[in-house]
């Protein structure tokens, strides 16, 4: 009787653990430099006790942009880790916090892209006028830019506090507002320097009677943006942003995920870089470690050219206990 009962909740925990994965949306952001400062909400899930996290992005930039009185260059690479805590409570509630940590520099992946448009004969889009491997953020008036970043940097970017809770009919929906704290540092673009607030509503639902169980979720939220302190352009008070994802159980430990997010623009500009919608479309693939923890690989295009980074490489694990 005992290892009946043993039996049957190691596998209601197993089917909880599998059941969230399928229904867990990959934690992608819009890492162009520009936008990645304000407040984008993280699409969490409501975990069963604690789990921390750790997610680390490199995005490769290359955009030089000229409308009306308004510049844009963009030349280097992006690396974005982030650290997550979240603890959900036997009463559907959950508390998380995120810090994220940026490095600024020419990166490495210049070299790998010019060969990959070379073998496929595919347009570089300029890439070859500048030498590989330099910085340049600069944007603001054509012949006086109101910011010039040239030398590699790196510092802490703003903390993010989550309250989410779980509504609907068999708990299917997660509510989550959460509030970005000034407490990067602005000069580099890891933070805004103003305070943002966003409300999601994220529904999800895993599919485990199938064959092979799946999953899929969609969310809409809203953004409350502050005033960049660092870019002068004029930036817009709400932005709505919203999500849509899928999950596939391939084996019994791993699975391949899709998933789109989009978001407003965060400026009223010309620019298309930063004054039309943005939409990024990722690929991924996860699998489980033990019963506690798991591994995501994922690449994410824009869908939108030219509104992020026209790549992003991310690798994401998470321990939850």
């Amino acid at each position: 009787m005992i290892v009946r009962t043993i039996a049957g909740m190691s596998v209601a925990a197993w089917c909880t653990a599998v059941g969230a994965q399928l229904a867990e949306p990959l934690h992608v952001r819009n890492l162009n430099p520009l936008v990645a400062v304000f407040g984008l909400p993280s699409w969490d899930t409501v975990p069963i006790g604690s789990r921390f996290g750790a997610t680390a992005e490199v995005a490769n930039h290359y955009r030089f942009s000229l409308e009306d009185n308004e510049r844009l260059m963009l030349d280097g690479e992006t690396v974005r880790t982030n650290l997550a805590f979240t603890h959900g409570f036997a009463s559907g509630w959950s508390l998380g916090i995120e810090v994220p940590y940026y490095k600024v520099s020419g990166g490495v992946l210049d070299d790998a892209i010019d060969s990959w448009h070379s073998a496929f004969g595919m347009p570089d889009g300029g890439r070859n006028a500048r030498p590989e491997g330099e910085l340049l953020f600069a944007f603001g008036e054509p012949l006086a830019p109101s910011y010039v970043l040239t030398e590699p940097q790196s510092g802490i970017g703003d903390t993010q506090i989550k309250f989410a809770r779980l509504i609907g009919p068999e708990q299917g929906f997660v509510v989550q507002a959460s509030v970005k704290l000034a407490t990067g540092e602005e000069d580099i673009l890891a933070g805004s320097g103003s305070t943002d607030w966003s409300l999601t509503l994220l529904r999800t639902r895993p599919l485990l009677a199938r064959k092979r169980a799946a999953g899929y979720y969609w969310g809409v939220g809203l953004i409350r943006a502050g005033d960049p302190q660092q870019i002068d352009f004029n930036a817009h008070t709400w932005v709505p942003t919203g999500i849509v994802g899928g999950s596939w159980q391939v084996l019994p430990k791993f699975g391949l995920k899709g998933q789109i997010d989009v978001h407003d623009a965060f400026y009223d500009s010309p620019l298309e870089e930063i004054g039309e919608t943005a939409i990024q479309a990722t690929l991924g693939a996860w699998r489980r470690m033990g019963q506690r923890g798991q591994i995501e690989f994922a690449f994410v295009e824009d869908l939108n050219v030219s509104t992020a980074p026209d790549i992003v490489f991310q690798v994401a694990a998470a321990w939850q206990w």
